[in-house]
């Protein structure tokens, strides 16, 4: 590196010739700035207050304008202190305005006039004032317009003065400007020959360089700048340039490609829930985002083969399911052991594939391939397979969108078992239910049959102690028939099979049966039952029978649980676009750590429990799944030892 040619040298050179001409023309700047703000400010410290002054004195005798007027017409005194006032205010400000009209420059003869004026209105004025009986405002008027006539004048004329001043501050700016500029030609034609210079050697290779960069587009391969003239600065600078502008357009190719991959590995989950040609659709978006020729996902189907969920296939014919009719000893075992198992060439397929796997490949012409195996914690449930017909070297962001699939994959894999498991559970169970809940009903209608025949002395007269026994087995074949009824209700429910006819019905029927039908047995238990409805009707869409036995369950559980001497209300009232059967007693109460589970089959109060008061656990139940049939919900608060209120909402019907 030449030391003349160094940027170094050409702009010491360049600095002292400028340096010099800096300093001249900086104090040839100071002196004009000087001038030229003696002048502002003069013209701030005389135009300005002057303008000033003249504006505050047209409006004191304004003022005095509007105080007269007052008072002519209202005759209050305070209007004429005001009027006093603002002549007095006038008188003391004519001073100030000639004195700053003055100080100036300015013609007096404009502020006389303007002072002559505003003395004969205030004369007048005061010639009216002192008449006010008599005073029409006829005098003062013109006199007034004259005054307003001639503070326009007087306005006119500052604006005139005004003028002048910035003319004259215009001419000293235009000769600072004028100054500034032969002493800048000056410059000009004493730098020239060095300027001339450090152009050739430092501007234009620069500029050359600026105007790549300014064409260079982030992500685009940049254009190398001519530079070979320069400075031997300039061009390791332009060469790093170039190193630094394909650096960058390399990561943000990389940056892009993987926002791109996560963006479309985030539609996948969508895709795989979907019913129909989910996984396909997953598998051709994941092929297109990876650029490749082959993409299927299995499920293992044992322990040495899998079972094809979905695949695609770059040329849209149907791409032969690589895995599906290989058998593969230990393939679980071999995913849950080989975190991501890939090639970049067919020699990196059969050296690193089993040999089953190679024969696929080679048999498929396979160039690329990649298997990633479908985990959900420790268990192996799967493998996507991403497969190409060309070298692939598989970057990092690729292998990062694969893990997302598998992970996706695995996840819905495993969900569907699960929910595929939890499907026959529940249809078992139904249908355990209704074959149980069948084969009961027969031989307790048997039973029922002989106890009443008993019961009548058909076969001979009972002792009291015979008769007991009977009632209480009379009493266990109700509890088991109506636990069978219950559990009947209950599946029909679930299943979608209950018969319904819903039609639009004044729901106050439902409670008034209900109360009819436990009169009798609220009596026995020394429980008062009280109905409270809306003396209009109350209409719900919805099926009446269903509704009822709902309503029925709230108020036998009172009933039930309500001691003798309590009180069990049973009221029915529309709220806006709701009805609220709310059944209220006064019993022993749930205590607070049972409220969450008393909408759970079979679950009962341990108080309840405790009291030995009979139940099956299945009345709120089937309460609430009548409620969420028709739309609506149940509320329900308790205090134990105190009552329970049991809120059932409805949509109501107009």
């Amino acid at each position: 590196m030449s030391p003349r040619n160094t940027v170094a040298h050409v702009l010491e050179r360049l600095v002292l010739v400028l340096s010099v001409i800096i300093l001249l023309m900086s104090v040839m700047s100071v002196v004009s700035m000087i001038t030229v703000q003696r002048e502002a400010r003069q013209t701030t410290r005389t135009i300005s207050p002057l303008n000033e002054q003249s504006g505050q004195m047209r409006i004191t005798i304004a003022n005095a304008q509007g105080s007269l007027r007052a008072y002519l017409l209202t005759g209050e005194e305070s209007f004429r202190r005001a009027y006093v006032a603002s002549r007095s205010q006038f008188d003391t400000g004519e001073d100030v305005l000639l004195t700053r009209a003055a100080d100036a420059g300015m013609d007096e003869r404009a502020v006389d006039e303007f002072i002559d004026a505003s003395q004969e209105w205030f004369r007048l004025a005061d010639a009216e004032m002192a008449s006010s009986e008599d005073a029409t405002l006829g005098l003062t008027g013109p006199a007034f317009r004259e005054v307003e006539r001639e503070h326009g004048e007087l306005t006119a004329e500052i604006a005139d003065v005004r003028q002048e001043w910035r003319d004259r501050y215009n001419l000293y700016m235009n000769g600072a400007i004028a100054l500034m500029g032969v002493a800048t030609l000056i410059a000009i034609f004493v730098t020239f020959s060095q300027a001339r210079r450090a152009l050739d050697r430092l501007a234009r290779p620069l500029q050359a360089l600026h105007r790549v960069v300014s064409r260079h587009e982030p992500g685009t391969t940049p254009v190398r700048a001519d530079v070979h003239d320069g400075a031997d600065e300039v061009i390791a600078l332009a060469d790093a340039f170039k190193a630094l502008a394909e650096s960058n357009a390399s990561m943000q190719r990389d940056r892009e490609r993987r926002l791109g991959l996560h963006r479309l590995t985030g539609s996948v989950p969508s895709m795989l829930t979907a019913r129909d040609g989910g996984w396909d659709r997953a598998c051709e978006v994941v092929g297109q985002g990876l650029q490749a020729d082959a993409t299927s996902v299995y499920r293992l189907a044992g322990e040495e083969s899998v079972a094809l969920m979905g695949s695609w296939h770059s040329s849209g014919a149907d791409f032969p399911a690589l895995l599906q009719d290989v058998t593969i000893p230990g393939v679980a075992q071999m995913l849950v052991d080989t975190p991501n198992l890939r090639a970049s060439s067919a020699a990196d397929i059969d050296a690193t594939f089993p040999e089953a796997l190679a024969r696929v490949a080679e048999e498929q012409s396979l160039q690329g391939w990649a298997l990633h195996p479908l985990c959900f914690g420790d268990e192996a449930v799967g493998v996507l397979s991403v497969a190409t017909l060309q070298p692939h070297q598989w970057d990092e962001g690729e292998l990062q969108a694969m893990e997302r699939v598998a992970e996706y994959a695995a996840h819905t894999l495993v969900e569907h078992r699960y929910v595929t498991s939890l499907e026959d559970l529940d249809r078992q169970k139904s249908d355990f239910t209704a074959t149980t809940s069948h084969e009961l009903r027969t031989p307790l209608t048997s039973i029922a049959g002989y106890l009443e025949l008993l019961t009548d002395g058909d076969f001979g007269d009972l002792e009291p102690a015979q008769t007991r026994a009977l009632d209480v087995v009379a009493r266990n074949v109700d509890r088991l028939r109506s636990l069978i009824d219950d559990l009947l209700l209950l599946n029909r429910l679930d299943s979608g099979q209950a018969d319904t006819a819903r039609t639009r019905h004044d729901v106050r029927s439902g409670p008034v049966r209900v109360v009819e039908q436990l009169t009798p047995i609220a009596g026995s238990a020394q429980v008062q039952l009280e109905l409270e409805q809306d003396d209009q009707p109350i209409h719900v869409w919805g099926d009446a029978q269903q509704i009822e036995r709902a309503v029925g369950n709230l108020a036998s559980n009172a009933v039930k649980f309500t001691p003798a001497g309590g009180s069990v209300r049973l009221t029915t009232t529309r709220v806006g676009d709701e009805v609220r059967i709310t059944c209220t007693d006064t019993g022993m109460g749930i205590p607070a750590q049972d409220r969450e589970r008393l909408f759970t089959r079979f679950f009962r109060a341990s108080n309840a429990q405790a009291e030995h008061v009979p139940g099956t656990g299945l009345g709120l139940v089937i309460v609430l799944t009548i409620a969420e049939a028709h739309g609506g919900h149940v509320e329900l608060e308790s205090a134990e030892g105190e009552g329970t209120t049991v809120t059932l909402t409805l949509p109501a019907c107009d």
